[in-house]
C-alpha cells in the first residue's frame, strides 16, 4: 500500500445501480435486476433460493482521522444474488470490505473508493456472471478482468487493518473462517420484497467438511470404530493347531 496521487473517484452508490442497470440492459434488454449495496452481508450466510458471488478489486481509502490516503488491489466484494426465472427479474445485494489506517492507533474502518474504471470492470465480472450462472450465455459477452492496479504498489497485503481478512473472508484467511449464524436475517430479506426466503442458511465450510467426513464414515461401515469382521489369518492358524494337536492327543490315548 502507497500514498497514491489524488485520482477522481465513484463516491454515490446511485452510480453504481445505474451503471450496473446499463450493462445488463445492453445483454438482457427485457430482463430486470436491481442492484442493492448491504453491509451486512456474511460469507456463507444466504437465503434460500439465493446464490453467492464474490470477486477483488482495486480501490482507494482514505483515513477520517488523520486523512491518510492509500491504495489495495485487494478490495473484497461479496454479492447474493437470486433470479425468478418466470418473470425473468434478479436482485443483487453487494457488500464491499472495509480497511482502516495503519498509521492511527484509533482509526476505523473506511469504505472503500473506485475510479470510474474500476467501478464499470467489478459491475461487468458482476454482469458476466449472472450471465453465466442464470442464462448460460456469459462467456462470450464480458470476459472475466481481472484486478489491474491503476498505480503501483509496494509491500504486502495489510491483512490487520483489512475488515475481509478479520471476518475470515481474504484469501489468505479461508481455511480459518468459520462462520457465525447472524443474530437475524439480513436486512434484504427484512424490506418488503417479493422474493421468497424468510430465513438464511449458514453453511460455513469446516461444517461441510465435518459433514462430509462423517457421510464417508458411515458409507464404508465406520470401519475406524467397529472391529473388522475379517479375523487375523495368525488366529486361524493357531485355531487349527490346537484342533490338530486335540486329535493327535486323542489318538495317543487311545
Amino acid at each position: 500500500m502507497i500514498q497514491p496521487q489524488k485520482k477522481k473517484i465513484v463516491l454515490d452508490t446511485g452510480t453504481w445501480e445505474q451503471t450496473f442497470q446499463e450493462l445488463i440492459q445492453e445483454v438482457k434488454p427485457r430482463a430486470k435486476w436491481t442492484l442493492k449495496l448491504n453491509g451486512d452481508l456474511e460469507l456463507d450466510c444466504v437465503a434460500p433460493g439465493w446464490k453467492q458471488y464474490q470477486q477483488r478489486a482495486f480501490g482507494w481509502f482514505q483515513c477520517s482521522l488523520c486523512c491518510r490516503s492509500w491504495a489495495s488491489a485487494r478490495v473484497q466484494i461479496l454479492c447474493h444474488t437470486y433470479w425468478e426465472r418466470r418473470m425473468d427479474q434478479g436482485q443483487v445485494v453487494m457488500r464491499l470490505f472495509s480497511q482502516r489506517c495503519q498509521k492511527c492507533t484509533w482509526s476505523r474502518y473506511e469504505m472503500p473508493e473506485f475510479s470510474p474504471e474500476s467501478t464499470t470492470r467489478i459491475l461487468n465480472n458482476l454482469v458476466q456472471h449472472i450471465l453465466k450462472r442464470y442464462y448460460g450465455d456469459g462467456t462470450r459477452k464480458f470476459p472475466n478482468t481481472s484486478v489491474i492496479p491503476e498505480v503501483a504498489l509496494e509491500g504486502s497485503h495489510d491483512s490487520d487493518n483489512c475488515e475481509a481478512c478479520a471476518l475470515g473472508f481474504c484469501v489468505q484467511g479461508l481455511q480459518s473462517h468459520v462462520t457465525k449464524p447472524p443474530t437475524s436475517p439480513p436486512s434484504y430479506l427484512k424490506i418488503g420484497s417479493s422474493f421468497p426466503g424468510n430465513s438464511i442458511v449458514c453453511i460455513p465450510k469446516q461444517a461441510m467438511d465435518q459433514s462430509a467426513q462423517a457421510t464417508e464414515a458411515k458409507a464404508s461401515g465406520y470401519k475406524g470404530s467397529v472391529p473388522s469382521h475379517d479375523q487375523d489369518p495368525l488366529i486361524v492358524y493357531v485355531f487349527f493347531f490346537l484342533v490338530f494337536f486335540l486329535i493327535a492327543k486323542c489318538f495317543q490315548q487311545e
